[in-house]
C-alpha cells in the first residue's frame, strides 16, 4: 500500500510538471519519448532493424540538440554560447550515425574503422569540450567565440589528416584507445568544472554535462570492447543503450529551472584559490585537445603538426590578450564608476550637511565640526567662541505675514549673517526653527562680542519688514555670546548651553541686543550684558 502511494505521488508530480510545459516543450518531450519507444519496438522478432536503428539513434541527439537550442533562447546572452556548442556537438554525433548508415554501412555495434563517420564522432568532442570549458568570464567576451570556432575548424582539419592521411599501426585498437581517452578526458573535465561555476545556470549546465558524460563513458567503452573482442553486431536491443545519455540530456534541458535560487548569490563570496585556478585554466582544455591531435601527427606529418602548433600558440596568445584587455577595460570602468560614486557621495554628504531652506550648515554638521574644532583648540590652548542667534518676534512674523514670508525672512537673515563672517574658519549653521549658531575659532570674548554686534547691526540695516517688531517694524535678532578656552569648560555642549543662557538674558533685556557670558560670571549665576562690557546697548524706538 505504501509503495503504491509513493508511485502515485511520483506520477502526480510528473504530471504537474508536464502541465507547466509550453507547447514547444511538450512537442520536444513527446519526440524524445516517441523516438525511444519506436526504437524499442524495432526489436520485435522477424525485423532487421540495423539501418533504421542507427537512424533512430541519430534522431534522438538531433532532438536533444533542438532542446538545447530552445533552452539557449531562454537564458541570458552570456550563457548562450555553451548551449550552442553543446547542440553542435550533438548534431555532429548524430551526423556520424547517419554517415555510418549511408556511407560506411558497418554492421558492428560500435564502428572502430577509420571511415567518414569517425570523423564526425571525433569532431563532436571539440564543441562539447568548449561547452565544458567555457566560463562566465569568457562567455561574456564576444570575440572569444570566433577564436573558439577557429580552434574547432583547426581540430576538424587535424582530425581529417589523422583519419585519412595517417596510417595507424592497429586501426581498431587505436580507435578504441582514442575513444577511451576522449571520453575519459571529457568526463574528468566536466567533473572538475563542478567546483568552478559562477551562476546558477552554469551550475545546472555543468551538472547535466557531467551526468551525460559519465552515463556515456561506460556505454562507449562497453560497446567498443564488445565489438572488438566479441564481434558484437548492431541491431540488438543493446542499441538502446546509446539513447540513455541523450534521453537524460534532453529531459534535463527541458525541465531545469531558469530562476536564480537564493543560495546562488552566496557564490560571489571569496572562493578558494584552487577553485579560481581551475576556473582560469578551463579555457585551455580545448587548446590541449587540439594540441594532442597535432602531437599525434608529428611522426608522419611534422610540417602540418608544427604549423598547427604555431597557429594554436597564436590563438592562445590572442585569447589571453582579449581576456586581459577585457579585464583592463572592466577595471577602468570600475574605476570610473568608483570616481562617480565618490563624487556622488561627496555631493550627498554636502547635502546632508546643509539646511534645505537657508543653504547654510545644519545642526548635524555644526556638531561634528564643533567637536573637531574643540579638540584642535584644546591642543593649541586657543579660545573658542559660540554665538547663539535668535530672530526676534518670529512667531508673530508667521502669524501676521504667513509661513512663506517667514521662510523668506529666515533665508534673508542667513544671507546677511553669512556675508558678515570673517572667513572660512567661521561656521554658521541653522540650529533649529528661527535659531542660528555661529562658531568662531581662536576668538576671545571681546572679539566675539564685536562680531555679534556687527551681525546685529547688519540684520537691522537689512530693513526686513516685521510688523510685530517694536524696532521700526524691522526684523531684528538677539545674540548670546559665550567664549572659553577648552579645558575650563570640559565639553563643547557646556559652551553651547552658556551661549544659550546668554541669549535668554538678551531676550530678557528687551531683544535686539547682545549678551555676553564669560567664565568669571558663571559663579555669580548672571551673564555679563553687552552694556556691562562697555559697549553701548541698542535703544528701543
Amino acid at each position: 500500500m505504501i509503495h503504491e502511494l509513493d508511485d502515485f505521488c511520483l506520477f502526480m508530480s510528473i504530471e504537474a510538471k508536464l502541465r507547466q510545459f509550453t507547447l514547444i516543450q511538450r512537442l520536444l518531450m513527446g519526440a524524445l519519448l516517441g523516438l525511444t519507444a519506436l526504437h524499442a519496438l524495432l526489436f520485435a522478432p522477424g525485423w532487421q532493424p540495423v539501418p533504421v536503428s542507427r537512424l533512430l539513434t541519430a534522431a534522438l541527439p538531433l532532438v536533444v540538440a533542438l532542446c538545447g537550442l530552445w533552452r539557449m533562447s531562454k537564458v541570458s546572452a552570456r550563457e548562450r554560447p555553451s548551449w550552442l556548442w553543446l547542440s553542435l556537438a550533438l548534431a555532429l554525433w548524430a551526423s556520424g550515425q547517419i554517415v555510418e548508415v549511408l556511407v560506411s554501412r558497418s554492421p558492428a555495434a560500435s564502428n572502430l574503422t577509420a571511415d567518414p563517420s569517425e570523423f564526425f564522432y571525433i569532431l563532436a568532442a571539440f564543441p562539447l569540450l568548449l561547452a565544458i570549458s567555457s566560463t562566465a568570464e569568457t562567455e561574456s567576451i564576444a570575440s572569444l567565440f570566433s577564436l573558439n570556432l577557429l580552434q574547432s575548424l583547426l581540430a576538424a582539419g587535424l582530425t581529417f589528416v589523422l583519419l585519412f592521411r595517417t596510417p595507424l599501426p592497429s586501426q581498431k585498437a587505436s580507435m578504441e584507445i582514442l575513444y577511451a581517452v576522449e571520453c575519459g578526458f571529457l568526463a574528468i573535465a566536466a567533473t572538475l568544472r563542478l567546483v568552478t561555476w559562477s551562476t546558477a545556470e552554469e551550475r545546472r549546465r555543468v551538472r547535466m554535462l557531467c551526468g551525460v558524460l559519465w552515463l556515456y563513458l561506460p556505454i562507449e567503452l562497453g560497446m567498443d570492447y564488445a565489438t572488438l573482442r566479441w564481434n558484437l553486431r548492431a541491431g540488438t536491443p543493446l542499441d538502446l543503450l546509446w539513447s540513455v545519455p541523450f534521453l537524460f540530456a534532453g529531459w534535463r534541458a527541458l525541465t531545469l529551472p531558469f530562476d536564480e535560487p537564493p543560495e546562488a548569490a552566496k557564490r560571489h563570496r571569496i572562493r578558494r584559490k584552487i577553485f579560481l585556478l581551475i576556473e582560469s585554466l578551463c579555457p585551455l582544455l580545448i587548446t590541449l585537445g587540439v594540441f594532442a591531435l597535432a602531437a599525434m601527427l608529428v611522426p608522419r606529418h611534422p610540417a602540418i603538426a608544427l604549423a598547427a602548433m604555431l597557429l594554436l600558440l597564436l590563438i592562445q596568445g590572442l585569447h589571453s590578450g582579449l581576456i586581459q584587455l577585457n579585464y583592463l577595460l572592466s577595471q577602468r570602468q570600475l574605476l570610473r564608476q568608483e570616481e562617480k560614486l565618490k563624487e556622488t557621495n561627496l555631493v550627498l554628504e554636502r547635502l546632508s550637511w546643509l539646511d534645505p531652506l537657508t543653504g547654510i550648515s545644519n545642526r548635524r554638521h555644526f556638531t561634528t565640526a564643533l567637536d573637531a574644532e574643540w579638540k584642535r583648540a584644546t591642543r593649541r590652548r586657543a579660545p573658542l567662541a559660540i554665538l547663539m542667534i535668535d530672530v526676534d518676534y518670529f512667531k508673530s512674523v508667521n502669524d501676521l505675514h504667513g509661513h512663506s514670508y517667514g521662510d523668506a525672512c529666515l533665508v534673508r537673515v542667513a544671507n546677511v549673517l553669512r556675508e558678515e563672517l570673517r572667513g572660512a574658519a567661521d561656521l554658521l549653521a541653522r540650529f533649529g526653527g528661527e535659531e542660528f549658531i555661529l562658531m568662531l575659532p581662536e576668538t576671545s570674548s571681546e572679539d566675539a562680542a564685536a562680531v555679534a554686534e556687527r551681525l546685529r547691526c547688519a540684520t537691522a540695516q537689512a530693513a526686513i519688514v516685521n510688523r510685530a517688531s517694536h524696532f521700526h517694524q524691522r526684523l531684528t535678532i538677539s545674540i548670546g555670546v559665550a567664549s572659553s578656552q577648552p579645558g575650563i569648560v570640559m565639553k563643547p555642549e557646556l559652551l553651547i548651553d552658556a551661549a544659550d543662557r546668554a541669549l535668554y538674558d538678551a531676550k530678557r533685556r528687551g531683544r535686539n541686543c547682545v549678551s555676553l557670558w564669560h567664565a568669571e560670571s558663571e559663579a555669580e549665576g548672571t551673564p555679563a550684558s553687552l552694556h556691562s562690557r562697555g559697549v553701548a546697548a541698542p535703544h528701543r524706538t
